[in-house]
């Protein structure tokens, strides 16, 4: 297979060949008064550079497409290492069934360390609220 580099300077290589030949059968045609000795340069150079720009431009149009799918497949490999990735850190904070949350564990050391009651039945620091009459 002939890689995207070759193929594009290809392209461009027939793209310029095309318009030159249109440029010489425009100068053919332009030279001859008579319609019927301007047809020959019509058909020939007109049909020539139509295939040499229809070839260029599907030359280009098939490396451009294979670029962009070599770049999807490379964007479908990244979605997928995120989703592995993502799919991992779920596995590995969400609890397992019958076990408290480790956010829940942390907030209990937390209050047992201020010395606030806990499920566990660490004692209970207790305040007495400031009642004003008015």
């Amino acid at each position: 297979m002939i890689s995207t580099r070759y193929r594009v300077a290809t392209a461009f290589t027939l793209i310029v060949a095309g318009i030159v030949v249109a440029i010489i059968g425009y100068l053919g045609v332009s030279k001859e008064t008579e319609v019927a000795f301007q047809l020959p340069y019509f058909a020939s150079a007109g049909v020539g550079a139509l295939m040499l720009l229809g070839f260029g431009g599907i030359l280009l149009l098939n490396s451009q497409l294979e670029t962009d799918s070599d770049r999807m497949e490379e964007l479908e490999e990244a979605v997928r290492q995120l989703a592995n990735e993502v799919g991992r850190l779920v596995d590995e904070l969400t609890p397992q069934r019958g076990t408290r949350p480790a956010r829940a564990v942390a907030a209990e050391k937390e209050k047992a360390a201020a010395g606030e009651t806990t499920s566990s039945g660490t004692r209970t620091r207790r305040t007495k609220a400031v009642v004003s009459k008015e």
